[in-house]
């Protein structure tokens, strides 16, 4: 049986109903509100990163080293949670115009990067995770 035979049961296009679009609007002003707030915590990552150095360099004078590592990592983990931010903040930029000028083209680009952002969450996380697992192995061989 051929693919000629088969009716096509679903609309071309997607119908973007007056809900749908209150929905995408009240996502977008969470989704701005929540990547203003990743843009704070990375800039106090940022700045907390020098300060946490610092306090380990001036309390464990021999851990110059440490307080080095400790700086880099905060580091680290700032710039990973910035991009993320990034893209949920052009994500929500996006989606307001696309609802407002009735975009599709823009919809579509929107979504990418929520897709985008979602992505570097996910790994982000799973390298916090994994880095979480490994100072806990050390941690514990490092006691027996």
């Amino acid at each position: 049986m051929s693919d000629e035979n088969i009716p096509d049961l679903l609309p071309d296009e997607l119908e973007i109903t007056d809900s749908f679009r209150t929905y995408l609007l009240d996502l977008s002003r969470w989704a701005k509100f929540l990547s203003v707030i990743g843009f704070m915590w990375c800039s106090l990552l940022f700045a907390g990163a020098f300060g946490a150095g610092y306090f380990v360099s001036v309390t464990h004078s021999k851990l110059n080293s440490l307080a080095q590592t400790v700086t880099a990592l905060f580091i680290l983990f700032a710039v990973m949670w910035f991009y993320p931010c990034i893209y949920l903040n052009k994500f929500s930029n996006k989606i307001y115009k696309a609802v407002k000028e009735n975009n599709q083209d823009v919809l579509e680009d929107g979504l990418l990067n929520l897709k985008s952002a979602f992505r570097l969450f996910g790994i982000v996380t799973g390298v916090i995770l994994t880095l979480w697992l490994i100072i806990f192995i050390i941690f514990f061989s490092s006691r027996f």
